[in-house]
């Protein structure tokens, strides 16, 4: 499993998470994280597989 460092844009609190990645799918997301948080990971983690293809 990949594990894919970011930094939350959702809020002013710019929370740091970590995503595990498998197959270009997050399959969980820690660190500091709301719900917006997570969502946030799963769609950067798909902007960052879609700008490597």
């Amino acid at each position: 499993m990949e594990q894919v460092k970011l930094t939350c844009q959702v809020c002013e609190n710019h929370c740091a998470l970590e995503a595990e990645v498998e197959d270009g799918e997050v399959m969980d997301v820690m660190g500091n994280r709301c719900l917006k948080g997570f969502s946030y990971a799963q769609r950067a983690v798909t902007e960052l597989m879609e700008e490597e293809r």
